[in-house]
């Protein structure tokens, strides 16, 4: 709930009204199986609550949370968008392409890069993700 709270003050802090709506998208990415979740997961998720609240909303209030830096978006290689909340944690992902599962991974590969070209290079963002099969899928015997 704590977590919560302080996403709340964010919030506040950017002049945003908070709605139950808004509390409710937020507490979707709050759990432990929660992390990368979809417009269509939070809106099925806060629906039963919400009965009344519409795709349309949740994706607006979606890019809003984005757009102010509360959340991020992510490419899963779905067609779907992805979001996750913005952490102080910078991480990129592993991606199953089978399943669909995605683990964070908590190191940057630019770290590799030849420093002297990216001291050069204002970067604004990037993003790295890694797509194969998790060790769930593989002991399956899944394919590509």
């Amino acid at each position: 709930m704590q977590e919560l709270q302080l996403l709340i003050q964010q919030l506040k802090e950017k002049g945003v009204k908070v709605t139950p709506q808004r509390q409710a998208i937020l507490s979707s990415f709050l759990g432990p199986e929660n992390k990368h979740l979809s417009a269509e997961d939070i809106h099925l998720a806060i629906a039963k609550t919400y009965p009344t609240i519409s795709l349309d909303t949740v994706y607006r209030n979606l890019g809003m949370l984005r757009d102010i830096g509360i959340l991020r978006e992510l490419n899963l290689g779905e067609r779907r968008v992805h979001y996750e909340l913005t952490s102080n944690i910078h991480h990129h992902h592993l991606i199953c392409t089978q399943c669909g599962d995605a683990q964070e991974i908590h190191y940057c590969p630019l770290k590799f890069l030849d420093q002297d070209k990216v001291n050069k290079f204002k970067i604004l963002s990037h993003s790295f993700e890694i797509f194969g099969l998790c060790e769930k899928c593989t002991k399956k015997g899944g394919l590509l």
